[in-house]
């Protein structure tokens, strides 16, 4: 597959300096960020807020949808403004299908921009879902996953429901997995965490040891937050901040962080694990992927220290209102530095919709042995064609939620598997919860 290689090589006052690679040639473009603050503000409004009353500002909603073509055709533009480079581009898109784009950065800034956005201005859908997206780092995280061979894939499904029968129905995404595995021609041994606990986690990793899942999923809420905002919803909802098993106390931090929700360990209760424990506890247990419909997972934002507020027309912050205070926010790019080869995540709040439509698409494809890169680019093109969801009030909206997904990878995805030796086979039996489908 070719590789359109996009580089960050240093900071300017007004944007980066970085170097376009393809085809054996190599460009040097300068890059700055498409939208202005009000338009940052607004798509941010539009995928986190808007779903709470669909009913209203649809003036603003349509405006923040039709500006994510914009800011495309703007950043794509920027990349390929060299004659010689989009003529080469050209060349390479008509002959390959798919192509990969690879982003390397250097800082959580260059990060932050919407690559997945890239848009080929004349045509009629964006570059990611024709061409397989990823992220990567310059910088050298814990060693890499390595796997042991196996004639299965191993899969591990946490999936956390803190508020129960007020939350998202345990089995929404999980069922479309286990059929979608009884459909495939590939063997596939997944197991379901329960409880979806920290303890129960850390616990069953331990049981298993290290190299033992291809992949593992997390089917569970995230979020940016305040240290403020984690002690308001302790208050709120018993969040069991203050007596967390296997890890110390959360300390007072400035901006925001990214957390990952399991269950706690009464009832009713929800366990905030912050990136650095979560990449902590998967480090050196040897998982290749990590696959997250958790909202915000992949979030990295310019200014962590302001949350989400109305549009202009509600009162929404000028750009001097913004602080150049950046930080490493991104659950999935913390979870690659801890030596996953790959990680999917969700740069804003997802639907329960999306997240089904994501993920089934995801496994279907990944088990009818396409690529995973693949699969979850398949995955984003069935969200590109399906943009209806339920938002609250009952009320159906059509998303560009295609955006969402960001895949993290600094290699190969590697299974190791092998062919079923004549015992194995023998002895196999695809591990398949039957409650699942109940």
């Amino acid at each position: 597959m070719p590789v359109i290689t996009i580089r960050e090589e240093g900071k300017t006052e007004t944007g980066f300096e970085a170097t376009l690679r393809f085809a054996g040639e190599e460009y040097f473009v300068t890059i700055t960020e498409p939208f202005t603050t009000k338009e940052e503000k607004e798509l941010e409004w539009y995928f986190e807020e808007w779903l709470e009353f669909p009913f209203s500002d649809t003036t603003i909603a349509e405006r923040a949808a039709g500006s994510i073509k914009k800011y495309g055709e703007n950043l794509f533009n920027q990349v390929f403004t060299d004659r010689s480079a989009y003529s080469e581009y050209q060349q390479l898109r008509r002959g390959h299908n798919p192509l990969q784009i690879e982003i390397v950065g250097k800082t959580p800034e260059f990060q932050a921009l919407h690559w997945e956005a890239l848009w080929e201005p004349g045509f009629p859908r964006p570059l990611a879902v024709d061409c397989v997206m990823v992220r990567k780092s310059i910088k050298r995280g814990a060693k890499q996953a390595d796997v042991p061979q196996s004639p299965v894939i191993n899969l591990l499904v946490v999936t956390a429901r803190p508020n129960e029968e007020q939350d998202v129905g345990y089995r929404t995404i999980s069922r479309p997995l286990i059929e979608a595995i009884e459909n495939s021609r590939l063997a596939v041994n997944v197991e379901l965490l329960r409880p979806g606990t920290y303890e129960a986690l850390a616990r069953h990793l331990e049981e298993k040891g290290a190299g033992f899942y291809h992949i593992i999923h997390f089917d569970a809420h995230g979020a940016l937050m305040k240290y403020q905002e984690i002690q308001n919803e302790a208050t709120a909802k018993p969040y069991a901040y203050q007596v967390r098993w296997g890890r110390y106390d959360l300390q007072r931090y400035d901006g925001v962080k990214a957390f990952l929700f399991l269950e706690g360990e009464t009832k009713g209760n929800a366990d905030p694990v912050e990136a650095t424990e979560l990449a902590d506890l998967l480090t050196h247990k040897g998982i290749p992927v990590c696959l997250l419909n958790a909202c915000q997972s992949g979030k990295q934002v310019k200014n962590p220290t302001p949350s989400p507020s109305p549009p202009a027309e509600r009162g929404a912050p000028t750009a001097g209102d913004a602080e150049n205070d950046y930080r490493e926010t991104s659950l999935g790019s913390q979870l690659m530095a801890a030596g996953m080869q790959m990680v999917a995540a969700m740069g804003y709040t997802v639907t329960v919709d999306a997240a089904k439509l994501m993920m089934q698409q995801v496994y279907t494809h990944l088990f009818d042995n396409k690529e995973i890169s693949e699969a979850i680019r398949l995955g984003r093109l069935e969200l590109f064609h399906d943009k209806k969801r339920k938002a609250y009030f009952n009320q159906e909206i059509d998303l560009e939620d295609w955006l969402l997904p960001v895949v993290y990878s600094n290699q190969a995805v590697k299974f190791n598997l092998r062919e079923f030796t004549f015992n194995s086979k023998k002895a196999h039996t695809v591990a398949v919860p039957r409650s699942v489908l109940r």
